[in-house]
């Protein structure tokens, strides 16, 4: 039987990961914003919970799900600072691959108390490398888990897992494995957004006369930024449009809707699209505008994207283009190997790599910052090859025939209502959910924790670590008296100073600080004896207080004979 209530995950809300009204807007950011959207109108717990660091960012929060599922939800704040209280919601979800963090975190307080979710973007930075690399070292667990957007993707990230754990078996001489779960799910889009309604047909025809689109034209649409290094390079579509503008009687129009990093990048495109389609008509669209948020997808007859950037790993533009019921002619490129059925919903154009070896330079290079993140990836592009030869014969295949146009824009909308819609992927997000609430009951335990051993190996206790700085350390038998007869005064004027009360949050709250005190009275005590005096939660800063009252002369402390 299915839970009453579906599995649930604590967000970790950060505004980066889920804002769209930004300059920079990337795919992460889109996907971030679409996912949180969908969570509020189609999650169906009866209370979203956030973890966040501050009560500001989780009212943000509540205000965004607020205005996304159109109604007041119930929220739950959960403090990052206080992650204990995560075993409540049983999983928290992070908008990015970087798990190891939140792992050794976790391990602080018991690793089965809930899971971590996270998942993919771009895959290839070096600080997203190295959060791969973390999966054989932190304390992850086989109830843990790292959502892929893509088949592809996931070949990827394998193939470096598999790298990175020969290197520590030859390292240690011990087989390493990545324990976490890598399923297999896709970013989601509104279908309804995109519907075929009269107000978007009648968007679309507005801006298709505002640019002299005639009716038996043929519009194709890019939309997305506008970067020939970190996008996708426009050579192969424009190529792809002249040549077929060459070989068809109809004029094609092309629709470029995104938005540069700046004014140079965008003349390269202007001028690139003079020099090698000047025979079709192009159109540069501000993608920022929210004018131009729908428009384009009504104006259009044929959705564009030769994707060849490695910083792609999924891609939304496609799934919006089928939502919208337009026909699809993309690269055979990552994601969209995935998502865009070939000869069904559209045409998928052949890309080619360089051979095994071809890129270690490459590697090396923005490893040592010699080469930004940017030149890295545009220098991977630039030596991939999309076929503009197949793609502008795919492209005359549409433009000619409005029949395969409306019978692959319908196969498209269908396609992305039954697997793409942000309400089938929610549910597969619940899913997973459930899965690993399973696994966290069954699975063995990687790397229990020692009870005598520090949590956190490379954050050990400094009054261990540095125990041999000191000329002795107190123990349990340390004999501990109060030489004031009047202590409480005395404690009230070290207090005053800042230089001695700096870190007193570190310590007991001042009132049990006054109980020992009294406790110590004239007479000796064993340091043990004052651990028992306060709650279990707090005895681990019994000693520290201590070592603070004797460094304040307000205790003295001998060793035990």
């Amino acid at each position: 039987m299915p839970p009453a209530t579906p599995a649930t995950a604590a967000i970790y809300y950060h505004p980066d990961a889920y804002s769209i009204g930004r300059s920079d807007l990337k795919g992460r950011h889109a996907a971030g914003a679409g996912f949180l959207s969908a969570l509020a109108r189609h999650h169906q717990a009866p209370a979203l919970q956030c973890a966040t660091a501050d009560r500001r960012s989780a009212v943000e929060f509540a205000r965004l799900v607020e205005q996304a599922a159109g109604r007041p939800r119930p929220v739950v704040w959960l403090p990052s600072s206080e992650p204990a209280k995560l075993a409540a919601a049983g999983c928290l979800f992070l908008p990015g691959p970087s798990l190891g963090d939140a792992a050794w975190q976790r391990r602080v307080h018991d690793q089965r108390a809930y899971s971590l979710c996270g998942v993919t973007h771009t895959i290839c930075s070096n600080r997203v490398m190295d959060a791969f690399g973390d999966y054989m070292i932190a304390p992850v667990q086989p109830w843990d888990a790292l959502i892929v957007t893509s088949r592809p993707a996931r070949a990827a990230i394998a193939s470096a897992l598999e790298g990175w754990g020969d290197y520590l078996q030859s390292r240690f001489g011990a087989p390493a494995l990545n324990p976490i779960q890598l399923p297999v799910i896709p970013l989601g889009v509104d279908c309804d957004r995109f519907a075929d309604t009269p107000e978007h047909r009648a968007l679309g025809t507005r801006l298709r006369q505002a640019h002299g689109i005639g009716t038996d034209d043929v519009a194709v649409l890019f939309f997305g930024r506008l970067s020939f290094h970190a996008k996708a390079h426009p050579l192969a579509m424009f190529l792809a449009c002249e040549r077929a503008q060459r070989r068809s009687k109809r004029r094609i129009h092309l629709i470029l809707t995104g938005a540069a990093s700046n004014p140079e990048i965008e003349q390269e495109f202007r001028e690139g699209a003079q020099r090698y389609c000047p025979s079709v008509n192009t159109i540069l669209l501000d993608g920022s505008d929210p004018a131009h948020a729908l428009s384009p997808w009504f104006a259009a007859d044929i959705f564009m994207s030769l994707s060849d950037n490695i910083q792609e790993t999924f891609g939304l533009t496609p799934i919006e283009a089928m939502a919208a019921g337009l026909p699809v002619l993309v690269s055979d490129w990552d994601g969209y190997r995935d998502t865009i059925t070939d000869t069904e919903v559209g045409f998928r154009i052949p890309t080619q790599i360089p051979p095994v070896g071809g890129g270690q330079e490459l590697a090396l290079r923005h490893l040592l910052e010699i080469d930004s993140f940017d030149r890295y990836i545009g220098a991977v592009s630039q030596a991939t090859a999309v076929d503009s030869d197949a793609a502008g014969d795919a492209l005359l295949r549409l433009v000619e025939d409005a029949g395969l146009r409306h019978r692959m824009g319908e196969a498209g909308r269908r396609r992305a209502r039954s697997l793409f819609d942000w309400s089938v992927v929610i549910a597969a997000y619940e899913r997973l959910w459930e899965e690993l609430a399973q696994l966290r009951a069954s699975a063995p335990e990687v790397a229990p924790r020692h009870p005598d051993a520090p949590a956190i190996p490379l954050r050990p206790d400094p009054f261990v670590m540095f125990q041999a700085f000191a000329t002795r350390q107190m123990g349990l038998e340390t004999r501990l008296s109060c030489p004031h007869e009047a202590p409480l005064a005395v404690l009230d004027g070290i207090l005053a100073s800042a230089m001695n009360s700096f870190a007193i949050g570190t310590l007991l709250p001042v009132e049990e600080i006054r109980r020992l005190l009294q406790h110590l009275g004239t007479a000796e005590r064993r340091l043990e004896e004052l651990y028992a005096l306060v709650p279990p939660e707090r005895r681990e800063r019994v000693g520290r207080t201590v070592g603070w009252l004797v460094k304040c002369a307000l205790v003295e402390a001998r060793l035990a004979s």
